[in-house]
């Protein structure tokens, strides 16, 4: 029974050790090499001469849209009652031999 408490303890101090170096190697890999060398985790507020590192890529800048010329709207015919009628009636005409059929 001590064998298998002691083999537990161990197992666990080693996955204490293997998660702080990995924790350090993805630190290391991301560029915080401050951190990982040095320890400076929480900083205070930077110094004025310090450039203060952005968090997020700036954004690529688009140029604007060449505007278009703009084209006069066709001249819409003016509004005829007959041609509305006249189309009413072939629908109705449709529908009745559709319902014939």
């Amino acid at each position: 029974m001590a064998d298998w408490t002691c083999a537990m303890f161990e197992i666990g101090i080693f996955c204490v050790i293997f998660l702080a170096v990995a924790y350090w190697a993805v630190l290391w890999l991301m560029g915080r090499r401050e951190d990982v060398l040095h320890g400076e985790f929480v900083k205070g507020e930077p110094h004025a001469e310090e450039p203060v590192r952005p968090v997020f890529p700036k954004r690529p800048v688009r140029s604007a849209p060449r505007e278009r010329p703009v084209e006069a709207a066709p001249a819409q015919p003016p509004f005829r009652q007959e041609r509305l009628e006249s189309l009413l009636k072939t629908i109705k005409q449709d529908l009745n031999q559709l319902v014939q059929k």
